[in-house]
């Protein structure tokens, strides 16, 4: 692993660590405020926020959606990085000793290049849930 690999893969994990960090506390922040508005809803569903309560699933929804189209994204490109390391693997095992060291490099490159594809598509697959919670964190904020 080249250095600029490990500095953007520490960078990545370290994103990924905020981004959920920010995300956790706006969910939690988020879910409070809209339980309060759930409840106002059943004690008084004519002066029910509609608004707010018609929200609440369609932006899950999307969000979520959102996130599993990136994973699957990344996915299918680590798969395949994944399917030529086992190709590489079982190439080392039939060819006898001593192993191939340009295999060995390519498998050593490879390596390095999925440890970063897998921080960084967690890093994508959050990207919409955070933005939406966060949004929504900033938005019942203004209205309280």
């Amino acid at each position: 692993m080249y250095w600029s690999e490990a500095w953007k893969l520490g960078a990545s994990m370290w994103a990924n660590s905020v981004a959920l960090s920010e995300t956790l506390l706006a969910a939690n922040a988020v879910v409070g405020k809209r339980s309060r508005t759930i409840d106002a809803a059943m004690r008084n569903p004519l002066a029910a926020d509609i608004g707010e309560l018609g929200r609440m699933l369609p932006e899950k929804m999307a969000a979520f959606g959102n996130a599993g189209q990136a994973i699957a994204r990344d996915w299918a490109t680590m798969h395949e990085d994944m399917l030529a390391q086992g190709r590489d693997m079982m190439s080392l095992y039939t060819s006898g000793w001593p192993p191939n060291m340009t295999t060995l490099a390519r498998m050593t490159e490879r390596n390095a290049r999925l440890t970063l594809q897998m921080s960084m598509a967690g890093g994508r697959a959050l990207a919409p849930i955070h933005r939406t919670a966060t949004a929504n964190d900033r938005r019942l904020k203004k209205r309280s």
